[in-house]
């Protein structure tokens, strides 16, 4: 879904705006100058276009796109920059914006309307109403993202410009006010409907916070969330002060039939081969990894995100990082088979599915592990089952590896 560079109002100190990434395009939904300072640190060159979708021109939403088109150009030698306009009249204002006032050439960045872009992920504009200075001239968002319904408001005064959108599934990210406004939304007045949306299975995220403190003391208790901001993911060697955390949550990540003794798993990250990870949101601890080596293989035992963290792309990018650490070698991972049958058959597609858009493709080989059946998937090549027996053997010793089937099976 949508991770946020900021989610504060047009006084705070990190303006609201958010992103997320479809098959090396970076999309941005808005751009104030304090996003652009953020969005450098993810190293945007590693993507082969940038869309931005403006919601409306106020400074604290379209202030940094001129700064963004500039460095595309210049620092990141040509990287194609497209933003989207959501109707012809705010296109000719940010025409006005981007050229005369900010300066950039027109060869630098392409500047188009929504109506004539064809993507997967773009569904349509939406109208809405916010300053009378704009009027006809702001709108939020409806995407398409993962297979979800995406309704991002931008600023507006009027949640029922939403609501025909708002169907069960769908992700909702809404601006909200702490203090009164014409031109905002007053939580205090929308909190009872957003709570009905989330009885009625749709997530809802607010934004654009002028006090975030207080709003966080109002939404206490229900189902609504903040938005989740961006945090840099880093992988560092577990820290005894983290062990603690990586037992509790091993224990509920994963059922018991899959679960090796956890003294063991900590007693072998000092006596075989093993790699037992810490995976750092910002300086939050949030989840682990599990990897036993043996040669040129690395096999992921275990991966494990905390729930407070899941759904915010930290999972995906910490992959990313494993895959750069162990460049060169074989990586891979075991994921329940899709057994039709299972009581968690759809958690199953969705697991695999995630492994999969994560770059870990099929090997085409099942394993018994105990008594549950697998799927490896994996990069760098294939696993064969004489490497693979030597690397469980290696880990689990000789009497743990004849009292516990673990081998791979033939071919389905």
């Amino acid at each position: 879904m949508l991770l946020f560079t900021g989610r504060g109002s047009a006084f705070a100190d990190e303006h609201n705006s958010a992103f997320f990434v479809y098959e090396k395009e970076l999309i941005l939904l808005d751009c104030p100058a304090s996003a652009f300072q953020k969005l450098k640190k993810i190293k945007p060159e590693q993507f082969r276009h940038i869309y931005i979708l403006i919601t409306h021109t106020h400074g604290d939403h379209s202030g940094g796109t001129g700064a963004m088109i500039q460095y595309a150009w210049f620092v990141l030698h040509h990287l194609p920059v497209t933003v989207i306009a959501p109707s012809k009249l705010v296109q000719e204002d940010l025409r006005l914006l981007l050229t005369r006032i900010e300066g950039c050439s027109q060869e630098w960045f392409t500047l188009t309307t929504a109506d004539k872009i064809q993507k997967s992920w773009l569904v349509r504009p939406i109208p809405t109403v916010h300053a009378n200075q704009l009027k006809g001239k702001c709108f939020g968002w409806q995407l398409y993202i993962d297979g979800r319904n995406v309704i991002y408001t931008g600023d507006t005064a009027m949640l029922k410009d939403y609501l025909p959108y708002l169907t069960p599934g769908t992700v909702f990210y809404t601006e909200a006010a702490f203090y009164y406004s014409k031109v905002h939304l007053y939580l205090p007045k929308i909190l009872p409907e957003l709570i009905r949306m989330t009885e009625n299975d749709i997530q809802v995220f607010l934004m654009h916070l002028d006090n975030e403190t207080e709003i966080l003391k109002q939404i206490q208790g229900t189902k609504i969330q903040l938005a989740p901001l961006y945090k840099p993911v880093r992988l560092v060697r577990i820290q005894k002060a983290d062990i603690p955390k990586a037992k509790s949550l091993y224990q509920q990540a994963f059922p018991p039939e899959e679960r090796a003794p956890f003294p063991l798993l900590y007693a072998k990250q000092y006596l075989a081969d093993t790699d037992f990870l810490s995976i750092y949101a910002g300086t939050q601890w949030a989840g682990f990894f599990y990897l036993v080596n043996y040669e040129n293989l690395s096999y992921i035992f275990y991966f494990a995100v905390r729930p407070e963290f899941r759904g915010m792309g930290i999972g995906s990018r910490a992959l990313q990082k494993l895959q750069k650490f162990y460049q060169g070698r074989k990586l891979f991972l075991a994921v329940e088979e899709l057994d039709s049958s299972a009581s968690n058959y759809y958690e199953r597609i969705s697991r695999k599915n995630f492994y999969l858009k994560n770059g870990f493709p099929e090997l085409h080989k099942h394993v018994q592990e105990g008594s549950v059946i697998y799927e490896l998937l994996g990069i760098g090549g294939d696993v064969t089952p004489e490497e693979y027996r030597k690397l469980i053997r290696s880990f689990t010793g000789k009497f743990l590896y004849r009292s516990i089937p673990m081998q791979i099976l033939e071919d389905k």
